[in-house]
């Protein structure tokens, strides 16, 4: 007894972690891929104008006196590594924001149901068509 019980509780357990998605994810519309995409670009331009400032006032060079005599700051070498980082890190974001563009705005294959004359009735026959689409 004890054999079956385990065996149906193994059995329940094992269809419910190997079972398939019944609710898929909602697919995206024109409108949520064309946030998506300026938001991505807000990104990208922020950080690509805060390395830019930062490598500016790498740029300044300024000296700090400690002690009894001047000694050079390592602000310089901390800003252009991180203008630098910042510059780098905008570019997977100018491509994601491009690339969500390309599909908020793109051609699309799909059956479009026609009605046409046969015999004295009207008939629905599916035609394939392509889809373009444009937001403006």
């Amino acid at each position: 007894m004890k054999k079956i019980i385990l065996f149906t509780l193994l059995l329940i357990l094992s269809a419910a972690s190997f079972s398939q998605q019944t609710n898929p994810s909602p697919t995206l519309t024109r409108q949520d891929y064309l946030k998506k995409s300026n938001n991505q670009k807000f990104v990208a331009w922020t950080l690509l104008g805060g390395g830019a400032i930062a490598l500016a006032l790498a740029g300044m060079d300024a000296d700090v006196c400690v002690g009894p005599g001047c000694t050079r700051n390592s602000f310089p070498a901390a800003a252009v590594g991180i203008g630098a980082v910042c510059i780098a890190g905008s570019i997977p974001f100018f491509i994601a924001s491009a690339k969500n563009k390309r599909r908020a705005i793109s051609l699309s294959f799909k059956n479009e149901t026609i009605q046409y004359l046969q015999k004295s009735s009207f008939v629905n026959r599916s035609v394939p068509s392509l889809s373009l689409k444009i937001n403006l």
